[in-house]
């Protein structure tokens, strides 16, 4: 298993926002994607910092760029990137080692 972690800066206002958008929209679209394994969305308010953190089965998966998850994810992933205005700070993948 793989993870996918993106790490975003916002205006803390537009945090809440952001979750609520994570929750309806865009992991209800990714429960679609092939390979999709799971999410989290961890964040810190006072520095209105969020790390989204996107599982995947495979490496591959996990590696696409965010142009590609784009065109998987269609109108649920413009959201999310309109919220955001502006590239995420990092985009990474990880090996996950365990999960329970």
């Amino acid at each position: 298993m793989h993870a996918q972690v993106i790490e975003l800066q916002l205006e803390p206002e537009r945090l809440e926002l952001l979750e609520r958008l994570v929750r309806s929209e865009l992991v209800p679209a990714l429960r679609e994607q092939s390979g999709f394994c799971g999410a989290l969305n961890l964040t810190d308010r006072e520095r209105g910092e969020t790390l989204l953190v996107l599982l995947w089965e495979r490496e591959d998966e996990a590696a696409r760029t965010l142009a590609q998850s784009a065109a998987l994810l269609g109108q649920a992933f413009a959201t999310v990137t309109d919220l955001v205005a502006a590239r995420p700070r990092s985009v990474t993948v990880w090996e996950v080692d365990a999960r329970a």
